[in-house]
This record gives structure tokens, sequence and C-alpha cells, in this order.
């Protein structure tokens, strides 16, 4: 029989048990890391579209037209608008109709959505709602701007 069964000595022990909390330390540092700094870019970004959208855009419906089916959009703002979005409520519901035609900042634009591919001439048009969708900065994406509903009523 042998006598002499050792196992390994506790510097040993001690030594890879070090060396194996070091390395998982190291794992979950870089993965904290891209975490937050992902984290990070992504309120960043966010951020700044809800600045644009509350600092820099500026727009009004100052008419909508029943007789010729147009809706005036008035872009007081520091950006241009790149579509904008119309909900269209009447007697039998609600319609949803995206204009995409740019307005330049300070200007006045006469659009013409329809309901349901519909022209808006003679219709029981109740309200307007329009919704602005702005260039994003630094070549990111459209913003669009929900939280800056503007109202019609008729």
């Amino acid at each position: 029989m042998i006598k002499n069964k050792r196992g390994i000595s506790p510097l040993i022990a001690t030594v890879l048990l070090i060396g194996f909390a070091v390395a998982l330390a190291a794992v979950v540092m870089t993965w904290g890391l891209d975490f937050i700094q992902s984290t990070a870019d992504t309120t960043e970004q966010q951020t700044e579209n809800t600045l644009t959208c509350a600092t820099e855009l500026s727009f009004t419906i100052t008419n909508v037209d029943l007789t010729s089916g147009e809706v005036t959009v008035d872009n007081r703002g520091q950006v241009d608008i790149s579509s904008v979005t119309f909900r269209v409520y009447t007697a039998t519901g609600v319609t949803t109709n995206e204009t995409i035609e740019t307005i330049a900042k300070f200007e006045v634009k006469t659009l013409t959505p329809t309901i349901g591919g519909d022209s808006l001439v003679d219709s029981t048009v109740t309200k307007v709602e329009a919704i602005a969708t702005v260039p994003g900065s630094n070549g990111q994406g459209d913003i669009t701007c929900s939280q800056n509903l503007q109202k019609y009523l008729i």
C-alpha cells in the first residue's frame, strides 16, 4: 500500500486560487467597462435627440383647408423638418399619413395629406395632429419628435 499519497501543497493551492480570482476579475471588469460605455453612449444619443426636439424644433399647423384638402405647416425652428406624420380625426375614426417633404427652417409649406388614400376635400375632419421628423446630428438617422405634437381643431 502507498502511504505517501500527497495532495497539492497549500502554497500551490493559494497561488492557483489567487490566479483564478484575478482572471475572473479581469473578465468581469472588461465586460463591465463595455457595458457602461455602451449604456453611456445610448444615453448620450437619446439626450441629444430629446434636446434637439425640445430646443431646436418649433412648428405649428397654421391652417387646414377642407375645400382644397391642404394643411399649412409653419416651421419656426432652427432645424429642417424632413417629414411630417399627420393623424387625421374624422367621424369614422383616425387615419395616420406620413408626408415625406422637407420643410426648411423658417419656411411655411402647404402639404396635402390623405385619409386612406382619399383627399381631405369635403371630408368630416374634426382634428388634425402633426408629428415632425428631423434629421439626426452626426450622421445619425432621423429623429421622430413625438413629444412635440401639434394639434389643429376644426
